[in-house]
């Protein structure tokens, strides 16, 4: 099978929504041309399956060349809401949705303040809805977002805590079963099991010397073809480098932050990954 290019990746997309529909799920993308995530994110590592469908035209919202206003896109997000009747994760708002989950994101500053602005947006609007309560719920387990403080506001800085003995935590996700982000490698590697699967790849064996990990990824649904791929896993990218370690005995790097713009192996950022699969 060909390597794909961006172009037969776009290609894919129309024809599977001449098949399925415009309103194609990515889902139903994977589906039907057994491309994975990674293989988009390879070509669209912002936008990823929202961008993409942009550029091939499929984009839901026929406003998309007019700026949507804060109360369009909460109430948008409203009624995906109210269809679950539960707050949804961005794979399912990227779903149902009929505007695009990074429209949202970037509009409010990710998910800690789409809920926030969406809380806000209730209690002026909808006081009763029994969201507020699973708003609230949700609210008494993340941390607290600090006041805005004027410019002039004669306040004094916050202390500089010293570091004290015991375990360090990465930021809050509450993804699934892992409360907080990778510090390590050792985290990167739980989190690539818990997802793998999702991603199109079956893992053969983890081991301690380098590369990481060995598994196949299905390049052919149809003909059930699957091809090797050899997995390094790092906290950051850039550590591949700074180990001394071949591109050329790697074909993938798996790690949570992606920090080497110029890197010769293909990246695999799962902090990036995650807004897409739910948590």
């Amino acid at each position: 099978m060909p390597e794909l290019t961006r172009e037969a990746l776009i290609d894919a997309v129309r024809a599977a929504a001449e098949k399925v529909g415009s309103n194609l799920s990515r889902s139903d993308f994977f589906r039907e041309t057994g491309i994975s995530e990674h293989q988009i994110t390879r070509f669209f590592p912002e936008g990823r399956w929202s961008e993409l469908k942009r550029v091939a035209g499929l984009d839901r919202n026929p406003k998309h060349n007019t700026p949507l206003d804060d109360e369009e896109i909460l109430r948008e997000f409203h009624r995906v809401a109210s269809e679950i009747a539960g707050i949804p994760t961005w794979a399912v708002f990227a779903h149902k949705a009929r505007i695009s989950a990074d429209v949202v994101r970037r509009r409010f500053g990710g998910l800690q303040g789409t809920l926030l602005a969406y809380r806000d947006w209730l209690e002026r609007t909808d006081p009763g809805s029994p969201l507020l309560e699973q708003l609230q719920a949700r609210s008494r387990h993340e941390i607290p977002t600090p006041p805005v403080l004027s410019e002039t506001a004669d306040v004094p800085a916050p202390p500089a805590w010293d570091k004290i003995a015991g375990p360090v935590y990465g930021a809050p996700i509450d993804f699934r079963g892992l409360r907080h982000a990778p510090v390590n490698e050792q985290g990167v590697v739980f989190l690539f099991g818990m997802v793998a699967y999702e991603l199109g790849f079956i893992v053969e064996a983890v081991h301690a010397a380098f590369p990481d990990c060995e598994a196949k990824r299905c390049i052919d649904p149809k003909e059930q073809r699957w091809q090797r791929v050899r997995i390094e896993f790092e906290h950051r990218s850039r550590t591949f480098r700074d180990h001394g370690h071949d591109p050329g005995g790697c074909d993938l790097i798996v790690c949570w932050e992606h920090n080497w713009p110029e890197c010769p192996v293909p990246v695999l950022e799962l902090r990036k990954v995650l807004d897409d699969l739910d948590g």
